[in-house]
């Protein structure tokens, strides 16, 4: 059975080769280093081999404005040049406009539409609907495209028996949504636990946005915090899944690439990739558009329906 697995690192770009603005530099990520033997930056070029593969890929889809989330998420997930479609970046959470593309076209629906397995890892707190109901939360686009599916949402008792993951990789920051009793795990833990859940779907996600909500805030030494929890997290699952599991890693924007400014950039976005297939996959991939046909095609033998 193929699968996938895509880790979606909001605000994560490719920045200057410089330590005094580029917190991937500064502190340096291992994992990307072992892998490509430099860290991510603007120079860095594309690397296609059938180990690991590295693609600086565009995520302004041709559209005038600094990159946004709720289009760069939607065009990551269902395919659309969303920028182009809404005539602009938009950010934040998506609105009817962009909902209704994702509950028509998200790669979750097509997948489940084929009788393939597919998921999120991420776990929600219990009170996460009601949040919403009370327009205290709003769907993200990611939230959106596993509703829209028809598929549920991971709880708080899954993340305990170690069947999901914290938005934030280690649980350390449950106790600020009133949540006491859930122990931190490491980030090696949390990677193991991604692949194990990747092990018995032909596809699932994670999601991980400090890095977009802390390079709004240029604190380096969250940023450090941040740099080396994703070199850990990622490393574990690499060791994990490098032979059994096609491993997609990409983001909708650049932001914390770049401490000498608070927006987001213009910066290419890095798409990371192993395992099997990875070389044929990277292949397809220029923009974040590509990203869902790519995984689609890769996945077209799977079809059960």
């Amino acid at each position: 059975m193929r699968k996938v697995l895509v880790i979606f690192i909001d605000g994560f770009g490719l920045g200057e080769n410089n330590k005094d603005t580029n917190p991937l530099v500064k502190f340096d990520m291992k994992i990307i280093k072992r892998l490509f033997g430099y860290p991510l930056t603007v120079e860095a070029k594309a690397v296609l081999t059938h180990k690991a593969c590295f693609i600086p890929t565009d995520a302004t889809l041709g559209v005038a404005g600094l990159p946004q989330s709720a289009t760069g998420q939607t065009a990551i997930f269902t395919g659309v040049n969303a920028p182009l479609v809404m005539g602009r970046h938009i950010q934040g959470f998506p609105g009817p406009s962009l909902a209704a593309i994702i509950a028509e076209q998200s790669i979750l629906l097509e997948l489940v539409s084929r009788g393939l397995t597919a998921t999120s890892a991420n776990a929600y707190t219990p009170n996460y609907m009601e949040m919403v109901a009370a327009r205290k939360r709003k769907h993200s686009v990611t939230t959106l495209t596993l509703l829209s599916a028809g598929i549920g949402l991971r709880s708080l008792a899954e993340l305990e028996a170690g069947q999901a993951i914290n938005q934030d990789i280690t649980n350390k920051m449950l106790p600020q949504l009133g949540i006491f009793d859930v122990e931190p795990v490491s980030p090696q833990v949390a990677g193991m636990r991604l692949a194990n859940i990747a092990q018995n779907n032909h596809f699932t996600m994670f999601e991980y946005f400090q890095t977009d909500r802390f390079g709004h805030k240029r604190d380096w030494g969250v940023a450090e915090e941040i740099t080396n929890i994703l070199d850990e997290f990622i490393t574990a699952v690499y060791q994990a899944t490098k032979e059994k599991c096609l491993v997609i890693i990409t983001s909708d924007h650049g932001n914390f690439e770049d401490f000498s400014v608070k927006t987001h950039t213009y910066n290419l976005v890095p798409t990371i990739l192993w395992g099997p297939g990875c070389y044929e996959v990277a292949g397809k991939i220029k923009d974040i558009t590509d990203i869902k046909p790519a995984i689609m095609e890769y996945l077209g033998e799977e079809s059960t329906g």
